[in-house]
């Protein structure tokens, strides 16, 4: 298949966080898989949300990194800094967990998985979709860069693409002690 990065002198950065989301690779490890994940948030996702999301998504070694801090700043009581460092790594994830509760269900993920064994790669996952959303929405990022396409445009296509992925799973709604099923509660906007 003829795809623009084979053509492209320059490829586009594919990896990493983009405006409409991220892509990972996962390398090939010891037991021969390898992985690479599309997530493409709801269009229309402000910057203040995505910023929001990446501190969620590395609270983890973030705040891992502070409470250390804590704990060395608050050296000569270490009960006290280890209770401050790890009250401070929980209402971390508390507080980004609530903020960002509106926009969590909208992020789609499709990841592609890679057996090396066997004497030829067996793929797992829609191989096809991830490439060619991906393909597309570095296309028309790049395109917005240069001026070519206008924002609106550059939403149409990130909808197009975001509308192709599977949507998540639902989790069941909670059940009362009656077994019937409690009704959802509505979020304010």
């Amino acid at each position: 298949m003829d795809t623009y990065r084979d053509r492209h002198p320059h490829p586009l950065r594919r990896t990493g966080w983009h405006p409409w989301g991220r892509c990972s690779v996962q390398p090939v490890t010891r037991a021969l898989w390898s992985g690479r994940t599309l997530e493409v948030h709801a269009p229309g996702t402000t910057t203040g949300e995505l910023l929001l999301l990446r501190a969620l998504q590395v609270w983890g070694a973030a705040g891992a990194l502070v409470a250390v801090a804590l704990v060395v700043a608050l050296h000569r009581v270490p009960v006290v800094g280890v209770v401050v460092a790890v009250l401070v790594y929980v209402v971390g994830f508390v507080l980004l967990g609530r903020a960002t509760r509106r926009v969590r269900p909208g992020v789609r993920t499709l990841t592609v998985t890679v057996f090396h064994g066997n004497g030829r790669p067996e793929v797992h996952g829609d191989d096809r979709l991830l490439e060619a959303s991906l393909d597309l929405l570095c296309l028309v990022e790049d395109a917005v860069r240069r001026g070519q396409v206008s924002r609106v445009e550059y939403e149409q296509v990130w909808g197009q693409v975001w509308q192709s992925m599977p949507e998540p799973a639902v989790r069941p709604a909670a059940r009362s002690r009656s077994n019937e099923v409690a009704p959802r509660r509505r979020s304010h906007r």
